[in-house]
């Protein structure tokens, strides 16, 4: 019985250790994929501010253009309104 038991030992340490290296192979894989998916997020979150900001910048060149032609309509009522006046008078 003693010998089968001597016999058993190193069989059980190697399926111990194999497990164990295993074990640390997954965990190293997964640690890598973990980081992975965190630097696709983050390139994800990037290509994202960066279509925002085009699109903010489209907005603003918009916006630029009215408030130039609302600047022009108001000036050229402020000169017609000046020009009644000095007319009306």
């Amino acid at each position: 019985m003693l010998n089968t038991i001597l016999k058993f030992v190193p069989f059980a340490f190697t399926i111990f250790k194999t497990f164990f290296l295993e074990k640390k192979h997954d965990y190293k894989v997964k640690h890598f994929n973990q980081t992975r998916e965190k630097i696709n997020t983050i390139e994800n979150m990037i290509v994202k501010v960066e279509k925002k900001i085009r699109e903010n910048r489209v907005e603003i060149e918009e916006l630029r253009k009215q408030v130039i032609l609302s600047r022009i309509i108001n000036i050229a009522l402020f000169v017609v309104i000046i020009l009644m006046m000095i007319f009306m008078y």
